[in-house]
């Protein structure tokens, strides 16, 4: 089997996929590693060896989230300025803009999370080699 169709074979299995598992792939790097706690020794070894194995994919899923930070944070700063200028105009009025500013905070919060996790694991099995 040549390179060129295994590329093709590769290929056309991402094609069959829906668009969400398409992204969810794309974005969540915790569904290329095994569980490691569970099974007897020889199993819980092979996942660890083959979490080692798939870390090299990290740095990559590590400039994706970090891309994802910048454009949260940026959108939240955005609507935050956008909420404190219409709320300098209005006393009682529902801020639609600081709403949107908190939903996009906690979606940088939450991606801040997974940047970290993501950090670890990577440092974790980099250095450890048990």
């Amino acid at each position: 089997m040549t390179s060129r169709s295994s590329g093709a074979a590769l290929a056309s299995h991402y094609e069959d996929m829906p668009l969400s598992l398409v992204l969810f792939r794309y974005l969540w790097p915790f569904w290329l590693f095994k569980d490691a706690s569970r099974g007897d020794r020889m199993t819980r070894a092979a996942a660890y060896r083959h979490n080692r194995s798939m870390r090299i994919y990290l740095p990559g899923y590590l400039m994706k989230w970090m891309f994802n930070c910048v454009t949260t944070f940026g959108i939240t700063a955005g609507f935050g300025s956008l909420s404190t200028a219409q709320a300098a105009s209005t006393e009682r009025s529902l801020d639609v803009f600081a709403i949107i500013a908190a939903g996009w905070g906690i979606v940088f919060a939450c991606s801040v999370c997974v940047l970290f996790i993501t950090s670890y694991i990577y440092f974790y099995l980099s250095r450890n080699d048990a």
